[in-house]
């Protein structure tokens, strides 16, 4: 098993794959949108990542939402895709996505433990950490006292300066602009 929603199960370590380093991209409340849609199929060619991590709010609530399309892509996608339910997605949801939707999901990564929830938590936590959540449609990346806090902004539906995604591997947390790809901030794991 590779994920777990409970802290007490066991879970594997997935950063390594036939010896070489994982690659994970993360991208947030997506809404439906066709230009959001369309903004994460590039960034997934460009970055090549072997998992991808919703961190909610995938179908419903953007002007130019499409869930139909989201959908297709989503459910087809080559790139294994995990994540967690937002405040706007149904259990119904994951069914259409064909990944499952827990509200919250842990993975493992450089021997991190990801933390992975729709809304801001800062609760439970301890030193090594990677708390990664949404909602917020601002994208934040910083440390406090010995925990990253990821959230990677909207990549449909930005309340900030731009729409955005992050990217985890080697050793590395960067978030990324959107349109541009040009990296925003990073941090070391």
């Amino acid at each position: 098993m590779i994920y777990k929603a409970n802290r007490a199960e066991e879970v594997k370590d997935v950063s390594a794959y036939n010896g070489r380093e994982m690659k994970y991209l993360a991208f947030s409340d997506l809404h439906g949108s066709l230009r959001g849609l369309q903004r994460l199929q590039a960034a997934i060619n460009l970055e090549k990542p072997d998992l991808v991590l919703c961190l909610g709010d995938t179908l419903h609530g953007a002007y130019d939402d499409d869930p139909g399309a989201v959908i297709r892509y989503l459910s087809t996608c080559s790139v294994t895709i995990m994540g967690v339910r937002g405040n706007c997605d149904s259990y119904y949801d994951e069914k259409s996505l064909g990944f499952a939707t827990p509200e919250t999901l842990t993975l493992y990564l450089d021997g991190h433990p990801l933390i992975l929830r729709h809304a801001p938590f800062y609760y439970g936590l301890a030193k090594g950490d990677v708390a990664m959540f949404g909602h917020t449609h601002v994208k934040t990346l910083h440390e406090d006292d010995g925990v990253i806090f990821l959230n990677p902004g909207s990549i449909g539906k930005p309340r900030d300066d731009c729409a955005s995604y992050a990217v985890l591997g080697q050793g590395r947390i960067a978030l990324k602009n959107a349109d541009t790809f040009e990296e925003i901030s990073a941090l070391h794991l």
